[in-house]
Protein backbone atom coordinates (compact mmCIF):
# COMPACT_ATOMS: atom_id res chain seq x y z
CA UNK A 1 0.00 0.00 0.00
CA UNK A 2 1.81 3.06 -1.25
CA UNK A 3 1.58 6.44 0.48
CA UNK A 4 1.49 9.50 -1.70
CA UNK A 5 3.17 12.74 -0.70
CA UNK A 6 2.83 15.48 -3.27
CA UNK A 7 2.63 13.18 -6.18
CA UNK A 8 5.46 10.94 -4.95
CA UNK A 9 4.79 7.46 -3.88
CA UNK A 10 6.55 5.99 -0.84
CA UNK A 11 6.33 2.37 -0.13
CA UNK A 12 6.33 0.78 3.33
CA UNK A 13 9.89 -0.41 2.61
CA UNK A 14 11.07 3.16 2.07
CA UNK A 15 9.54 4.22 5.41
CA UNK A 16 11.19 1.25 7.16
CA UNK A 17 14.56 2.21 5.63
CA UNK A 18 14.19 5.80 6.84
CA UNK A 19 13.27 4.65 10.36
CA UNK A 20 16.23 2.22 10.46
CA UNK A 21 18.58 4.94 9.20
CA UNK A 22 17.34 7.37 11.88
CA UNK A 23 17.72 4.72 14.61
CA UNK A 24 21.25 3.92 13.43
CA UNK A 25 22.11 7.62 13.43
CA UNK A 26 20.71 8.07 16.95
CA UNK A 27 22.66 5.01 18.16
CA UNK A 28 25.88 6.32 16.58
CA UNK A 29 25.47 9.72 18.26
CA UNK A 30 24.71 8.04 21.60
CA UNK A 31 27.78 5.79 21.49
CA UNK A 32 30.01 8.68 20.35
CA UNK A 33 28.77 10.80 23.26
CA UNK A 34 29.39 7.94 25.72
CA UNK A 35 32.95 7.44 24.47
CA UNK A 36 33.65 11.19 24.74
CA UNK A 37 32.47 11.33 28.34
CA UNK A 38 34.62 8.29 29.25
CA UNK A 39 37.71 9.81 27.65
CA UNK A 40 37.04 13.11 29.45
CA UNK A 41 36.73 11.26 32.76
CA UNK A 42 39.94 9.34 32.02
CA UNK A 43 41.77 12.57 31.15
CA UNK A 44 40.59 14.19 34.39
CA UNK A 45 41.71 11.13 36.36
CA UNK A 46 45.11 11.17 34.62
CA UNK A 47 45.60 14.88 35.30
CA UNK A 48 44.63 14.36 38.94
CA UNK A 49 47.19 11.56 39.28
CA UNK A 50 49.86 13.79 37.74
CA UNK A 51 49.01 16.55 40.19
CA UNK A 52 49.45 14.17 43.09
CA UNK A 53 52.83 12.85 41.96
CA UNK A 54 55.46 13.27 44.68
CA UNK A 55 57.80 16.23 44.75
CA UNK A 56 61.24 15.59 46.22
CA UNK A 57 63.72 18.14 47.55
CA UNK A 58 67.27 16.79 47.82
CA UNK A 59 69.64 18.37 50.31
CA UNK A 60 73.41 18.20 50.10
CA UNK A 61 74.77 15.59 52.54
CA UNK A 62 75.56 16.70 56.09
CA UNK A 63 78.72 15.86 58.04
CA UNK A 64 78.12 16.36 61.74
CA UNK A 65 80.56 15.83 64.60
CA UNK A 66 78.98 14.10 67.59
CA UNK A 67 80.73 13.55 70.90
CA UNK A 68 80.41 10.32 72.82
CA UNK A 69 81.35 10.03 76.48
CA UNK A 70 83.53 7.00 77.08
CA UNK A 71 85.04 5.83 80.35
CA UNK A 72 88.34 7.66 79.93
CA UNK A 73 87.16 10.80 78.10
CA UNK A 74 85.25 11.97 75.08
CA UNK A 75 85.56 10.44 71.66
CA UNK A 76 84.36 12.34 68.63
CA UNK A 77 82.41 10.45 66.04
CA UNK A 78 81.13 11.73 62.73
CA UNK A 79 77.64 11.35 61.31
CA UNK A 80 77.37 11.62 57.53
CA UNK A 81 73.75 11.80 56.43
CA UNK A 82 72.04 12.48 53.09
CA UNK A 83 68.45 13.70 53.27
CA UNK A 84 65.63 13.95 50.75
CA UNK A 85 62.39 15.69 51.72
CA UNK A 86 59.05 14.82 50.12
CA UNK A 87 56.75 17.84 49.92
CA UNK A 88 53.24 18.37 48.57
CA UNK A 89 53.97 20.54 45.52
CA UNK A 90 56.51 22.59 43.59
CA UNK A 91 55.58 25.80 45.46
CA UNK A 92 56.68 24.29 48.76
CA UNK A 93 59.88 23.06 47.13
CA UNK A 94 60.63 26.57 45.88
CA UNK A 95 60.07 27.99 49.38
CA UNK A 96 62.53 25.46 50.79
CA UNK A 97 65.04 26.38 48.08
CA UNK A 98 64.64 30.08 48.89
CA UNK A 99 65.19 29.45 52.61
CA UNK A 100 67.83 26.73 52.20
CA UNK A 101 70.31 28.21 54.72
CA UNK A 102 67.61 28.13 57.43
CA UNK A 103 66.61 24.59 56.49
CA UNK A 104 70.21 23.33 56.65
CA UNK A 105 70.83 25.17 59.92
CA UNK A 106 67.74 23.66 61.53
CA UNK A 107 68.82 20.17 60.51
CA UNK A 108 72.40 20.67 61.69
CA UNK A 109 71.32 21.98 65.09
CA UNK A 110 68.83 19.16 65.52
CA UNK A 111 71.21 16.40 64.45
CA UNK A 112 74.07 17.69 66.60
CA UNK A 113 71.91 17.18 69.73
CA UNK A 114 71.39 13.48 69.00
CA UNK A 115 72.82 10.63 71.04
CA UNK A 116 75.15 8.58 68.87
CA UNK A 117 74.12 5.28 70.51
CA UNK A 118 70.46 5.95 69.76
CA UNK A 119 71.23 6.84 66.14
CA UNK A 120 72.75 3.39 65.69
CA UNK A 121 69.30 1.84 66.23
CA UNK A 122 66.41 1.88 63.81
CA UNK A 123 64.12 3.56 66.33
CA UNK A 124 66.69 6.34 66.78
CA UNK A 125 66.81 6.96 63.03
CA UNK A 126 63.00 7.03 62.81
CA UNK A 127 62.86 9.45 65.75
CA UNK A 128 65.36 11.74 63.98
CA UNK A 129 63.23 11.64 60.82
CA UNK A 130 60.16 12.70 62.80
CA UNK A 131 62.06 15.48 64.58
CA UNK A 132 63.31 16.84 61.24
CA UNK A 133 59.79 16.66 59.79
CA UNK A 134 58.36 18.62 62.74
CA UNK A 135 61.20 21.17 62.74
CA UNK A 136 60.94 21.94 59.02
CA UNK A 137 57.12 21.95 58.81
CA UNK A 138 56.67 25.63 59.56
CA UNK A 139 56.23 29.03 57.95
CA UNK A 140 59.27 30.50 56.25
CA UNK A 141 59.11 34.28 55.96
CA UNK A 142 56.06 36.47 56.49
CA UNK A 143 54.61 36.10 52.99
CA UNK A 144 54.91 32.33 52.56
CA UNK A 145 52.45 29.63 53.48
CA UNK A 146 53.32 26.93 55.95
CA UNK A 147 55.53 24.28 54.40
CA UNK A 148 54.41 20.77 55.22
CA UNK A 149 57.02 18.04 54.96
CA UNK A 150 55.31 14.77 54.05
CA UNK A 151 58.30 12.53 54.61
CA UNK A 152 61.99 12.68 55.49
CA UNK A 153 64.08 10.08 53.68
CA UNK A 154 67.68 9.17 54.48
CA UNK A 155 69.70 8.42 51.37
CA UNK A 156 73.03 8.10 53.24
CA UNK A 157 73.59 7.34 56.90
CA UNK A 158 77.13 6.65 58.07
CA UNK A 159 78.47 6.83 61.62
CA UNK A 160 82.27 6.74 62.10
Amino acid sequence: MPITIKNKKMSVYDIIQIVITLLALIAAVYFWYQSQSKSTTRAQRDSASLASSPVFFTLQPFTISLSVSEEGGEINQVLYVGIVLRVANEKQKSILTEYLPEVRSDILLLASKQNINELKTESGKIALQEQIKVALSRQYGARNNVVRIDEVLFTDFIIR
